[in-house]
């Protein structure tokens, strides 16, 4: 019996050194998550986390944001957030503005287009100072992050001329 206790010992001694390291290591969700936000980066977008809506629970989420070309006149500070439920008062069935705040009424044609392009995991639309961004919470993968890509690619520069304020001038000389 006495010659176990040192096998036994060491057993102990290499189980409490490799298992925080095996913790520290990344699981298969958080490599795939890297890879997204790589993969946005690599396309030109930034990723932030922000706080869900209200209405889709406590945590966080990563907004993809595209940014704004021409940041100057912007009419920005909105958002669209998923709702719970589907209500005629709302913009879009589902989606409502945060806080009431609302774009100019050209924009609200390509926003729709846009809510219609994005996967089921999407959870608002920001348009701020980084640019119109989409938060989302990853679960559709890469299929999901195309389908951004393509929507921010297509109708970020239709919303950001949508919403730039006229020059002084514009108005004055249609």
């Amino acid at each position: 019996m006495a010659s176990w206790v040192p096998i036994v010992v060491i057993i102990l001694a290499v189980a409490l050194v490799i298992g925080p390291v095996m913790w520290l290591k990344p699981s298969s969700r958080d490599r795939k998550l890297a890879e997204l936000r790589q993969g946005a980066a690599s396309a030109g977008l930034k990723v932030q986390m922000q706080p869900l809506p209200a209405s889709q629970g406590q945590g966080n989420a990563a907004v993809y944001f595209s940014q704004w070309r021409n940041p100057r006149r912007l009419q920005t500070g909105w958002g669209l957030e998923l709702q719970r439920m589907s209500h005629e008062m709302h913009f879009d069935g589902l989606w409502d503005w945060r806080k009431g705040r609302q774009p100019p009424e050209a924009a609200m044609s390509p926003l729709k287009e846009l809510v219609s392009l994005l996967p089921s995991d999407a959870t608002a639309i920001f348009a701020n100072d980084s640019g119109l961004g989409v938060q989302w919470r990853e679960r559709s993968g890469d299929s999901g992050f195309k389908a951004i890509q393509e929507a921010l690619a297509s109708l970020r520069p239709v919303i950001e001329e949508a919403i730039r304020q006229p020059q002084r001038g514009d108005s004055e000389s249609s």
